[in-house]
């Protein structure tokens, strides 16, 4: 867990940093996380969503649906949050770049464009 918890730090502490409002998460090769991995994803997520940061999970597999869907993931994160794995690599995780980016254009506040990419 020390590696995934550096991960979501950096990322934690770049988002504070430079304003970024949008993280694209790759999961693709992510399939079947124990409890602890879970509950880190999760304390992340919703603290991004305190500070306003949207989190979107691209290539998800359908075991790791399945538990994001057993812990109750789809009760506080919306379901345009979550990219399921496609045939096609990075497919899921264009989609999920592609919304971030359309939401981006909507804000009313932004001044200019911030983007950065992990692929964990």
């Amino acid at each position: 867990m020390p590696e995934l918890d550096r991960y979501l730090d950096q990322i934690t502490r770049e988002t504070i940093s430079t304003g970024i409002k949008y993280i694209v998460l790759r999961l693709r090769r992510t399939r079947t996380p124990d409890m602890v991995a879970i509950e880190h994803l999760e304390r992340f997520i919703r603290d991004a969503n305190k500070r306003g940061v949207t989190v979107l999970l691209a290539g998800v597999h359908p075991e790791l649906a399945t538990i994001l869907h057993n812990v109750r993931f789809y009760e506080w994160l919306p379901a345009d949050c979550i990219y399921p794995e496609k045939e096609d690599i990075y497919s899921a995780t264009l989609e999920a770049v592609r919304h971030a980016y359309s939401l981006l254009n909507r804000r009313d506040d932004v001044k200019e464009e911030k983007a950065a990419y992990y692929l964990v």
